[in-house]
């Protein structure tokens, strides 16, 4: 399990939260101010089973150039609103496969990884005001072991491709809540984005690569705040947490410095 622990000196926050009542919250000012965010994950890997569902390419069958990957799903999509499960979640997810004729019958081995995260809001008053825990999870591994000359035999036959589809591809990306526990006051949404699939190997043998960045907000009747957790997967099975790498990468950027500028003497 991993652990991430940012500590905010005082930091002003934007919501409400309730200790006893919401009149206690207001003569604290303590409750506001933010103490420490911890970021919690644990990942999982396993076969899949038969409650394992495959979504349906979203989009009509359409011919696509060789190696070409495509996002048979959705482009964004909310996760929670205004500390709510959003009502469409069931139906949210992303693929990147070779075309919207994938076939799944051909398809065998998939495996889900997932990965399971905990986001804490802690107070000064010492009080988890925020706990959000969220699944990012995606199918990954599946194998093309049809006969190259096997002719397709399933409705789509006439949008099938005709070409064998060889590499490793991903379906059923998808970010949902497991468990919210937001105090009074305070107010917590989460959005999805996606980036458009990439082919991170060769095109003979390609690997498909999604990433996707979760946009985050906290607010309380005072301030907002946001903020964005950047994650990476491909066919193979990767998942990378570029969160930290960004935040880094950033930090290392110095401060600007302004160029003097010579004056001028108009004649």
């Amino acid at each position: 399990m991993k652990t991430i622990k940012l500590l905010a000196a005082a930091a002003l926050c934007v919501s409400f939260s309730s200790l006893g009542s919401a009149e206690d919250a207001v003569k604290n000012e303590d409750y506001f101010k933010t103490s420490a965010v911890t970021v919690t994950s644990e990942e999982t890997v396993r076969d899949l089973t038969e409650k394992d569902l495959f979504p349906v390419p979203l989009r009509l069958g359409q011919k696509v150039a060789g190696a070409a990957i495509v996002n048979g799903g959705v482009q964004a999509w909310n996760v929670i609103n205004s500390g709510k499960p959003d009502a469409n979640l069931s139906s949210s997810y992303a693929s990147a496969i070779p075309g919207f004729s994938f076939n799944w019958a051909n398809y065998s081995g998939w495996k889900k990884k997932e990965v399971v995260y905990t986001y804490t809001v802690t107070n000064l008053m010492q009080v988890d005001v925020i706990k959000i825990k969220y699944a990012v999870s995606f199918f990954y591994n599946g194998q093309n072991l049809t006969s190259a000359h096997k002719q397709p035999t399933d409705p789509l036959s006439t949008l099938a491709q005709r070409e064998p589809v060889t590499g490793h591809y991903i379906t059923n990306f998808t970010v949902r809540p497991l468990a919210m526990n937001i105090k009074w006051g305070w107010k917590f949404s989460l959005n999805v984005r996606m980036s458009d699939p990439m082919n991170v190997a060769t095109s003979d043998d390609p690997v498909a690569m999604l990433q996707s960045d979760l946009n985050y907000i906290v607010s309380t009747p005072f301030s907002t705040n946001g903020a964005m957790w950047t994650y990476a997967v491909d066919g193979l099975g990767t998942f990378k947490d570029l969160t930290v790498r960004d935040q880094d990468r950033t930090a290392q950027i110095g401060a600007l410095t302004q160029v003097e500028t010579p004056a001028v003497a108009w004649n």
